[in-house]
Protein backbone atom coordinates (compact mmCIF):
# COMPACT_ATOMS: atom_id res chain seq x y z
CA UNK A 1 0.00 0.00 0.00
CA UNK A 2 2.84 2.20 1.06
CA UNK A 3 4.78 1.80 -2.79
CA UNK A 4 1.26 2.69 -4.68
CA UNK A 5 1.06 6.11 -2.25
CA UNK A 6 4.49 6.94 -3.21
CA UNK A 7 4.24 5.67 -6.90
CA UNK A 8 1.04 7.98 -7.44
CA UNK A 9 2.38 11.00 -5.33
CA UNK A 10 5.97 10.57 -8.07
CA UNK A 11 3.01 10.64 -10.96
CA UNK A 12 1.99 13.68 -9.52
CA UNK A 13 4.53 15.23 -9.49
CA UNK A 14 5.69 14.28 -13.06
CA UNK A 15 2.13 15.74 -14.30
CA UNK A 16 2.39 18.88 -12.38
CA UNK A 17 6.27 19.53 -13.97
CA UNK A 18 4.82 18.48 -17.32
CA UNK A 19 2.16 21.14 -17.22
CA UNK A 20 4.14 23.90 -15.61
CA UNK A 21 7.04 23.83 -17.80
CA UNK A 22 4.71 23.49 -20.95
CA UNK A 23 4.73 27.31 -22.32
CA UNK A 24 3.35 28.41 -25.63
CA UNK A 25 3.32 26.06 -28.55
CA UNK A 26 4.24 26.79 -32.07
CA UNK A 27 2.82 25.84 -34.83
CA UNK A 28 3.78 23.23 -37.44
CA UNK A 29 4.05 23.79 -41.09
CA UNK A 30 3.33 20.54 -43.16
CA UNK A 31 4.24 21.52 -46.03
CA UNK A 32 7.99 22.55 -45.03
CA UNK A 33 8.78 19.18 -43.86
CA UNK A 34 11.20 16.76 -46.39
CA UNK A 35 8.82 14.40 -49.05
CA UNK A 36 9.81 10.82 -47.92
CA UNK A 37 8.79 8.10 -50.71
CA UNK A 38 6.09 5.81 -50.18
CA UNK A 39 6.90 2.09 -50.29
CA UNK A 40 8.02 0.57 -54.02
CA UNK A 41 5.93 -2.26 -54.78
CA UNK A 42 7.58 -5.52 -55.53
CA UNK A 43 5.48 -6.78 -58.74
CA UNK A 44 7.83 -10.06 -59.29
CA UNK A 45 7.39 -11.50 -55.69
CA UNK A 46 3.46 -11.08 -55.98
CA UNK A 47 0.85 -8.97 -54.22
CA UNK A 48 1.33 -7.02 -51.63
CA UNK A 49 4.99 -6.86 -51.33
CA UNK A 50 6.68 -3.35 -50.98
CA UNK A 51 10.62 -3.16 -51.35
CA UNK A 52 12.76 -2.36 -47.95
CA UNK A 53 14.76 0.18 -48.34
CA UNK A 54 18.10 0.13 -48.31
CA UNK A 55 17.85 -3.43 -49.65
CA UNK A 56 16.97 -5.67 -52.15
CA UNK A 57 14.68 -7.63 -50.05
CA UNK A 58 10.53 -7.68 -50.55
CA UNK A 59 8.05 -7.41 -47.95
CA UNK A 60 5.02 -8.11 -47.03
CA UNK A 61 2.72 -7.77 -43.53
CA UNK A 62 -0.71 -9.26 -43.24
CA UNK A 63 -3.03 -11.08 -40.83
CA UNK A 64 -6.66 -11.20 -39.42
CA UNK A 65 -8.48 -10.68 -36.31
CA UNK A 66 -11.99 -12.64 -35.49
CA UNK A 67 -13.97 -11.78 -32.48
CA UNK A 68 -17.46 -13.32 -31.43
CA UNK A 69 -18.95 -13.86 -27.68
CA UNK A 70 -19.23 -17.75 -26.54
CA UNK A 71 -22.84 -17.89 -25.30
CA UNK A 72 -22.38 -20.91 -23.03
CA UNK A 73 -19.57 -19.76 -21.07
CA UNK A 74 -21.90 -19.65 -17.81
CA UNK A 75 -22.56 -23.82 -17.62
CA UNK A 76 -25.89 -23.72 -16.29
CA UNK A 77 -25.77 -19.52 -16.00
CA UNK A 78 -26.84 -17.00 -18.65
CA UNK A 79 -23.44 -15.76 -19.09
CA UNK A 80 -21.25 -14.26 -22.48
CA UNK A 81 -17.44 -15.13 -22.84
CA UNK A 82 -15.27 -13.09 -25.07
CA UNK A 83 -13.92 -15.00 -27.78
CA UNK A 84 -10.80 -13.51 -29.71
CA UNK A 85 -8.48 -15.01 -32.50
CA UNK A 86 -5.91 -13.34 -34.47
CA UNK A 87 -2.85 -13.95 -36.64
CA UNK A 88 -0.16 -12.20 -37.91
CA UNK A 89 1.81 -13.42 -41.16
CA UNK A 90 5.11 -11.58 -42.24
CA UNK A 91 6.79 -12.70 -45.26
CA UNK A 92 10.09 -11.57 -46.18
CA UNK A 93 11.52 -12.57 -49.91
CA UNK A 94 15.69 -11.64 -50.98
CA UNK A 95 17.17 -12.72 -54.13
CA UNK A 96 20.76 -13.65 -53.42
CA UNK A 97 23.21 -15.97 -55.94
CA UNK A 98 21.91 -19.32 -54.62
CA UNK A 99 18.41 -17.93 -55.63
CA UNK A 100 15.22 -16.52 -54.05
CA UNK A 101 15.78 -17.14 -50.05
CA UNK A 102 12.07 -16.75 -48.14
CA UNK A 103 11.90 -15.90 -44.83
CA UNK A 104 8.36 -16.53 -43.48
CA UNK A 105 6.87 -16.35 -39.88
CA UNK A 106 3.12 -16.50 -39.04
CA UNK A 107 1.65 -15.84 -34.97
CA UNK A 108 -1.47 -17.04 -34.48
CA UNK A 109 -4.35 -17.44 -31.46
CA UNK A 110 -7.41 -19.67 -32.03
CA UNK A 111 -8.38 -22.35 -33.42
CA UNK A 112 -8.15 -20.99 -36.80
Amino acid sequence: MRGRLRMLAVMAALIAAGLSGAGTAAALDLRDLPKTPGPVPCPSKGPGFVRLPGSGGCIRISGRVTAGADLGAGHGVAAAAPAVAGRLAIDNRADTDLGEVRTYLRIGTGRR
